[in-house]
C-alpha cells in the first residue's frame, strides 16, 4: 500500500520533525509499504500540496494533528478530498483527546499510539475492527477500543528521518539532532494532557516506558554517521526519571557518542549527583520548568508539587556543576494576577538562568485546566496557533495585548539587575521573534559569531 503522511506543522519555533510520523513511516516501510510526506514546516502552497499528492497517488492519507494546527490539518484534508478519492486518517494529540469532534472532519481517526494500528490498517484496508481506530461510515461511527501500550520500545524500528529534508531541520537547529528516549510522564500537571492519557491507558500496560541505552546509542550512531550533527538534544519531558538508566547512559555515552547534549529535567526528579554525572558525560544545558514563582499558582492551580526552595536549589546545583540553565515560564495562567507574575520574575532573578522561555497559557482539551476554564466561561471560540503570541483563554485579569507586553519584557526584567547587556539583547530578541524567519537569521548570526570566537 502507498501511504501519504502529512505534517501540517505551523509552529514557528522550535522547528523539528514529528518523531511520531517518522515512526509510522519506519514501521510501514519495514513491512513493505511505500510512504511519502507532505511537510508544511518551512511553508508550502496549496498548489504544491495538490501536485505532491497527485504525483504519489496514495491508497491512504494519514495526517498528524495537535490542537494548534487542527484548522490547517482540516484545510489540507479538504484539499486532498477534492484531489484524491482516498480515505483520510487523522492521528495525534487532538484526535486522541477530542475524538468525537475530530472524527467529523476525517474518514478515520487514530486514538493513542499509531504504529501498530496504521500497520494493521495498511495490511487490511477493508477491516473496520482495528483497535485504536474509529471509522466513519455514513452517519455511523465505529468506535473501536484502545489497544495495549507498546511495552517494548526497542521493538520499534528507528524513526525514518529520510522521509524529511532532515538536513534543513539540522541547519535550522544549529546542527543539533534530536531524540526521544521515553514515552509517558508520571506527573499530573493540570495544564498538560498526561493526566488524560494515563486515564485512557489505565489497565493497558505500563504508561512510562524507557528505551534501552544500547538501543538509543545505536540509533544515534546511525544518525551521526549519515547527517554529521555537532550536538544532541533529548526531547523527553523528564530525561532523569530512571537513575539506573542515567548511570548506564553516563558510562556509555562519552565512549560511544561524545557530543555535547542538552536535556529537560524536573526539580523534584533530579539531584546534584546526577547533574554532576551528566555534566561529565557531556551535558551542556538543562531546561527546567519553573512556570510560576507564586507557590499558590504552582501547587494549587498547576499541581506541580514543588517549592521555590527546591527550584532555587536545583538551579544552584546545575550552576555548580558547570551546566547552563534554561527556565520555562508561563503567564496568563488561570487565577494568576500581576503580583503572581512579579513573583515569577523575582524567582528567576534568584535562580539566574542563562536562558529564559516564556509562553502564554493555552487551555487544551483533556487537561484539568481546560475544564476549569470552560466552567468559568473563560474559553474563547478560537484555536491558538502559537502559545508564544496568542491564547484561547479570556483571562479575567489580563488582555492578550497585556500578556504579550509582559512576555516581551519578562527576560529584560529578570536579567537587568545582574546582566544589563543580556537584558537588552533579550528585549530586542523578543521584539523581533514574531517576524517570519527571524529565528533562522538569528541562528546564522550566532553561528558566525561562534566561528569567529574560535
Amino acid at each position: 500500500m502507498k501511504i501519504l503522511l502529512v505534517y501540517p506543522n505551523i509552529v514557528e519555533s522550535p522547528k523539528d520533525i514529528s518523531t511520531g510520523i517518522a515512526y509510522l513511516s519506519a514501521i510501514l516501510k519495514q513491512n513493505n509499504h511505500e510512504t511519502a510526506l507532505i511537510d508544511a514546516s518551512f511553508g508550502i502552497t496549496d498548489k504544491e500540496i495538490i501536485e505532491k499528492a497527485k504525483k504519489f497517488n496514495p491508497d491512504l492519507v494519514a495526517i498528524t494533528t495537535a490542537t494548534n494546527d487542527l484548522e490547517y490539518a482540516k484545510h489540507i484534508a479538504n484539499l486532498l478530498k477534492k484531489t484524491l478519492k482516498t480515505p483520510i486518517l487523522a492521528g495525534g494529540y487532538h484526535p486522541t483527546l477530542a475524538p468525537e469532534e475530530t472524527i467529523q472532519y476525517f474518514d478515520m481517526i487514530c486514538i493513542g499510539e499509531g504504529e501498530h494500528a496504521i500497520l494493521e490498517l495498511a495490511n487490511n484496508p477493508k477491516k473496520t475492527n482495528i483497535k485504536n481506530i474509529w471509522f466513519k461510515k455514513g452517519n455511523k461511527i465505529i468506535k473501536n477500543p484502545t489497544r495495549p501500550l507498546i511495552e517494548n520500545l526497542d521493538s520499534l524500528p528507528f524513526p525514518d528521518r529520510e522521509i524529511y529534508n532532515y538536513k534543513k531541520f539540522l541547519e535550522w537547529n544549529h546542527n543539533t539532532a534530536t531524540f526521544i528516549t521515553t514515552r509517558g510522564c508520571p506527573f499530573q500537571c493540570t495544564y498538560c494532557i498526561n493526566h488524560a492519557l494515563q486515564k485512557l491507558y489505565q489497565g493497558k500496560g505500563t504508561y512510562v516506558r524507557f528505551r534501552s541505552v544500547d538501543n538509543l546509542l545505536k540509533e544515534m550512531k546511525q544518525v551521526i554517521e549519515k547527517y554529521k550533527p555537532t550536538s544532541i538534544e533529548f526531547y523527553d519531558d523528564t530525561f532523569t526519571l530512571n537513575k539506573e538508566r542515567i548511570d548506564e547512559f553516563c558510562e556509555k555515552y562519552p565512549k560511544e557518542i561524545n557530543l555535547p547534549f542538552t536535556i529537560n529535567a524536573r526539580v523534584n526528579a533530579v539531584d546534584k549527583e546526577t547533574l554532576l554525572k551528566l555534566k561529565k558525560a557531556g551535558l551542556t544545558r538543562v531546561s527546567i520548568g519553573v512556570e510560576s514563582g507564586d507557590p499558590s499558582i504552582t501547587n494549587e492551580i498547576l499541581k506541580r508539587n514543588m517549592t521555590n526552595e527546591q527550584i532555587i536549589k536545583t538551579f544552584r546545583w546545575a550552576k555548580q556543576a558547570g551546566i547552563k540553565t534554561y527556565s520555562f515560564n508561563m503567564i496568563g495562567i488561570p487565577f494568576e494576577t500581576k503580583e503572581s507574575i512579579k513573583k515569577t520574575i523575582k524567582l528567576n532573578q534568584k535562580i539566574r538562568p542563562d536562558y529564559i522561555g516564556v509562553s502564554i497559557f493555552n487551555a487544551y482539551k483533556g487537561t484539568e485546566l481546560y475544564d476549569i476554564c470552560k466552567k468559568n466561561g473563560w474559553l474563547i471560540n478560537k484555536t491558538s496557533t502559537s502559545y508564544f503570541q496568542d491564547t484561547n483563554v479570556k483571562h479575567p485579569n489580563f488582555t492578550i495585548k497585556q500578556l504579550r507586553r509582559i512576555r516581551k519584557s519578562f527576560g529584560f526584567k529578570v536579567f537587568l539587575p545582574y546582566n544589563p547587556i543580556r537584558a537588552f539583547i533579550d528585549l530586542f530578541d523578543r521584539s523581533f521573534s514574531s517576524f517570519p524567519y527571524y529565528t533562522f537569521v538569528r541562528s546564522k548570526i550566532i553561528k558566525v559569531l561562534r566561528l569567529r570566537e574560535k
